[in-house]
């Protein structure tokens, strides 16, 4: 598996200002940049969905945006901040145990249809499992009880937000507990994040210097192996890898947001935001997955 590249937070935070349209950054070539947003566009009249893509060439800084400063739900691509703020420890109580304590957790954790298989399971086993499983089970199983049990170890949700914060990130923003925070409608402020904070924020966690060398190669092998399915692996060119995280709600939202490696190790960032504008419509995988494909014939 090729290694990440080492690179600065002032490195990943480095871009340019919102542009209309879908736009490659950092290279004069109007015709590849027109070619995207054509691209992008008929994604979203195929699919009636809203596509939110901000992508990056961490090595040539060269990047595509459309939609990218648009607001879209959060949903369950914050389990990557916040794991990372319990990983940091300098946002709560300090503790280097942190990992190896025991989680107790009550049934009404796992109460009703709220998605938590790991924290089901073990519940039903009579286990109590260590924060590090815990964490585990909320990255690689997007497991909502899970998650929740980080958010209160961490302190609640608006520490989330602290870690935005301290990536430098303005817009981002967790405000409330699964299975509430995956709740979306358009206009809306709380638990959202834009498609260039989101991808920012999370090239600056994954590769920048905010957690210790041997947390935050914890946390990318977590995010190597996620099991939920992201739309990104559907399409990922062949000797590729990839460490992501996806996120699914109201209005049919479907996230995935992740940097990819190519066989040469360069690393490629996208954040890729859908939703759609009817409630009740289907959710989908392949406007993301397309989205992605666009992302890496533009910048690879």
């Amino acid at each position: 598996m090729t290694p990440p590249s080492r690179l600065t937070r002032r490195s990943v935070l480095g871009g340019a200002a919102a542009l209309t349209g879908a736009t490659v950054l950092g290279r004069p070539d109007a015709a590849l940049a027109q070619d995207a947003t054509d691209a992008l566009r008929a994604i979203e009249a195929r699919h009636d969905r809203r596509v939110g893509l901000y992508a990056r060439n961490l090595r040539t800084g060269r990047a595509l945006a459309h939609r990218a400063d648009e607001r879209f739900a959060l949903c369950s691509t914050f389990k990557t901040f916040a794991v990372g703020a319990l990983l940091d420890g300098r946002l709560v109580a300090p503790d280097p145990q942190v990992l190896d304590r025991r989680a107790y957790y009550p049934p009404s954790l796992v109460r009703g249809d709220l998605w938590a298989p790991a924290t089901r399971r073990w519940l039903a086993e009579g286990y109590a499992p260590t924060f590090a499983e815990v964490c585990e089970a909320a990255i690689r199983d997007s497991d909502n009880g899970a998650a929740n049990l980080v958010v209160q170890q961490l302190g609640g949700p608006e520490v989330v937000t602290r870690l935005f914060r301290d990536l430098g990130d303005r817009t981002s923003r967790l405000d409330r507990w699964e299975p509430d925070m995956s709740g979306y409608a358009p206009g809306q402020v709380l638990d959202t994040a834009t498609p260039r904070s989101l991808g920012t924020s999370f090239a600056s966690l994954l590769l920048g210097r905010t957690l210790a060398c041997r947390q935050r190669e914890r946390l990318l092998g977590w995010l190597r192996e996620n099991r939920t399915d992201p739309p990104f692996r559907t399409v990922l060119p062949a000797g590729w890898t990839i460490a992501d995280k996806t996120g699914s709600g109201d209005y049919a939202t479907r996230n995935d947001v992740g940097i990819a490696w190519s066989p040469s190790g360069v690393p490629l960032l996208v954040s890729c935001l859908t939703r759609a504008d009817d409630p009740a419509a289907e959710r989908l995988d392949a406007p993301v997955a397309e989205a992605f494909t666009v992302a890496l014939e533009a910048l690879r």
